[in-house]
Formats: C-alpha cells, sequence, structure tokens
C-alpha cells in the first residue's frame, strides 16, 4: 500500500461518512495518533486493536477513499484545509468535545482565532428580529468581535449582511462542502464575505451536499469557535436552540433576546431564558461581558448608499412624512420606501407611524 503522510491519511478519512469526530477520535487514541503506521496495518492486525464496528468503518473508508481524488476536489474548489494539528488551529475550537480533524476553508483562516460570537436566529423571522439582529451584528462587529453564523436563510443572512457593513469580519459555518453554497440564494452573499476578508469554512468534504444530518453537527462549530452565542428569535422547537444547547455544553455564554410573550417566534428564546441564558437589550450587555468597549453610535459608524445619504439629510431638520421626504428629495416612492428599511435596520431612523419619520441617533 502506497505510503501516505497523516494529513493525506486524513482527508481519506474525513472523505466517508463513517469516519466523523467521535470515530477519529477513537481511532487517534488507539493509535496515538500514529495514523502512517496503522494505515498501512492488515484488516487482520487491526482487528486485534479496534472494535468491530470501528474497525468496519476503516477498512471501508479506506478502501472506497482516494487522496488524490479529494484533493482535486479541493483545488477545484479553490480551497484549503487544516488538520486539528495544525498549530493554526482555533484553540477554542480544540476545546469541544468532538471538535472537526479537518476544516476546508475560502478565505482568511486567521478569523477562526479572533474573538467571536456566534448570532443564530430563526429562517422565517419577525421585522423586530430582523430590525434587532442587524443592529446588534452591526455594532458588535464594528466594536471588534468577529460575527459568525450559518450562511442559512433568515437571521443568519442578516447578520452576516450587517457585519460586512460595518466592515467588520464574518465567518460563514456550512454544513455542505465549501462549493456547494447552500442556499444558492445566498452565493452572492457568501462572495461579499470573502470579499470583505471573511472566511467560509466546513468540516464536510468538497462536493459533499447538505444533507440533514449536517445540520446539527455544523451548529457545534458555530458555537465551538465562539466566546458566546446571541440567540435573536427561535420558535420552540427552532435548529437555533440546537446551537445554544451546543454553546451550554461547550461552557460558552448563551445570550437570548427577550420577545413578545404571544410570537410564536419568541417561545424558544424566552425559554432560553428561563433557563438561564443572558438576557440583552442592548449591544454593550454582550460587550461588557468581554470587557469589550461599546462604540457611541453615530451616523458615521455606516456605509450609506447615496439615497441612504439623501434620506438622512432630508431628516436632520426634523421628523417628516414619508410623501415629504419624497417631495423634498425627489426620489421615487419605492426607491424611498426601500432605502427607510435599510436605514430603520440600522437603527438610524425610527418609524413613529402614520408613515412619520425621524433620524435615531445623532
Amino acid at each position: 500500500m502506497k505510503n501516505l503522510t497523516r494529513e493525506q491519511i486524513l482527508l481519506t478519512l474525513n472523505a466517508s461518512d463513517k469516519i466523523g469526530p467521535k470515530t477519529f477520535k477513537v481511532l487517534a487514541q488507539a493509535f496515538n495518533d500514529d495514523f502512517e503506521i496503522f494505515y498501512s496495518y492488515s484488516e487482520s492486525k487491526l482487528s486485534t486493536i479496534l472494535p468491530d464496528k470501528i474497525l468496519k468503518k476503516f477498512i471501508e473508508a479506506r478502501k472506497n477513499f482516494s487522496f488524490e481524488s479529494q484533493l482535486r476536489k479541493l483545488d477545484q474548489s479553490q480551497g484549503q484545509y487544516l488538520t486539528i494539528y495544525d498549530e493554526r488551529y482555533p484553540k477554542l475550537l480544540r476545546q469541544i468535545y468532538d471538535p472537526p480533524f479537518i476544516i476546508y476553508y475560502l478565505g482568511e483562516i486567521e478569523n477562526l482565532s479572533r474573538k467571536s460570537i456566534s448570532i443564530v436566529g430563526s429562517r422565517k423571522y419577525t421585522h423586530y428580529g430582523q430590525s434587532v439582529a442587524y443592529k446588534f451584528a452591526h455594532d458588535l462587529a464594528e466594536s471588534g468581535l468577529c460575527i459568525i453564523s450559518g450562511l442559512a436563510l433568515g437571521i443568519d443572512a442578516i447578520v452576516h449582511k450587517a457585519a460586512v457593513s460595518a466592515e467588520g469580519t464574518t465567518i460563514g459555518v456550512l454544513a455542505c462542502g465549501i462549493d456547494q453554497i447552500y442556499p444558492e440564494s445566498n452565493r452572492q452573499l457568501a462572495e461579499q464575505i470573502l470579499k470583505t476578508s471573511g472566511t467560509i469554512i466546513s468540516e464536510q468534504s468538497p462536493g459533499s451536499r447538505p444533507l440533514k444530518q449536517n445540520f446539527p453537527s455544523r451548529n457545534r462549530i458555530i458555537s465551538g469557535l465562539s466566546l458566546g452565542t446571541l440567540v435573536i428569535e427561535a420558535a420552540e422547537s427552532s435548529g437555533s436552540l440546537i446551537t445554544a444547547a451546543a454553546a451550554i455544553e461547550q461552557n460558552r455564554e448563551v445570550f437570548a433576546i427577550p420577545g413578545n410573550i404571544d410570537s410564536k417566534n419568541s417561545v424558544g428564546t424566552n425559554n432560553l431564558i428561563k433557563l438561564g441564558a443572558r438576557p440583552v437589550t442592548a449591544v454593550s450587555d454582550i460587550l461588557e461581558t468581554f470587557n469589550l468597549e461599546a462604540r457611541k453610535p453615530t451616523l458615521k459608524n455606516y456605509n450609506y448608499n447615496e439615497w441612504e445619504r439623501l434620506i438622512i439629510q432630508t431628516l436632520e431638520k426634523g421628523a417628516l412624512h414619508i410623501d415629504k421626504i419624497c417631495q423634498t428629495s425627489k426620489l421615487d416612492i419605492a426607491l424611498i420606501s426601500e432605502n427607510l428599511t435599510l436605514l430603520e435596520l440600522k437603527g438610524v431612523i425610527r418609524h413613529l407611524g402614520g408613515g412619520n419619520y425621524q433620524l435615531n441617533i445623532f
């Protein structure tokens, strides 16, 4: 059998759905991390060392997968990889019970060792959840925390966009290969993350599809890379609660945004608070936990498009009705409405009701 390096062996093992972090841990302990030697052992010799269940998984992985095919897929994805034996492997992630033994990545690997917070929430969010998610992610990113989420629809996408808008850093953790951005509608967002020095990672081999069983294991990486996890909105059986549970198991901070007791999107977050999660109502609640200084919000903290800037200038003299904003700015009402929503999400303006708006940050 051809001699392979430890990294080549790990790439081969990771390509098999039979070898996960827990099985890998058994193998590593059984052979004291000396993969080069045991990978060449005969099945009969391995049977004297490994439990039958683990032996079958290993033999199948060794037989059906090759290092060369995995390397080709990695090259095609233009990605790179990092093993748990690499000194660049993030310390926080190494501390969890079942860390991934390989991380595939696009972008800046150094981001994985930055002070980070994960932000998760419902795919079907409310306007309240949308507004809170954007503001918290933007301001936390601006204050120096790297924002981690799952690059999914809903709250995940909102917090990634907010971090990019703040010129901060964000990491998207996938439940599929780094060449299989899921959902496809977030591909442009993934490209924006990479263009702004962010990172896309996965423990799944390139070419791996987004299988249902991969999402819970993906969530442990989201929380494992983070100092804490903030849950924005979550129904009673939300996947976001899996991330929160993983954070608790990993002895990390868990924060939750209190919600309307009559809203099904707040049942999960309100239950988290009853179980001991820290309720937060301001960005400073989180920053103070990590001894970080909160930046005072100002209009200059955001990147604005030309229409947002024009609306801000129009509202500087006081509150106005949307019709008056259109008249003064000479912009189409559809364009005004779209950008008023963006400014409201950023917390820059406030809707007073009846179509009246005013600046919220001075």
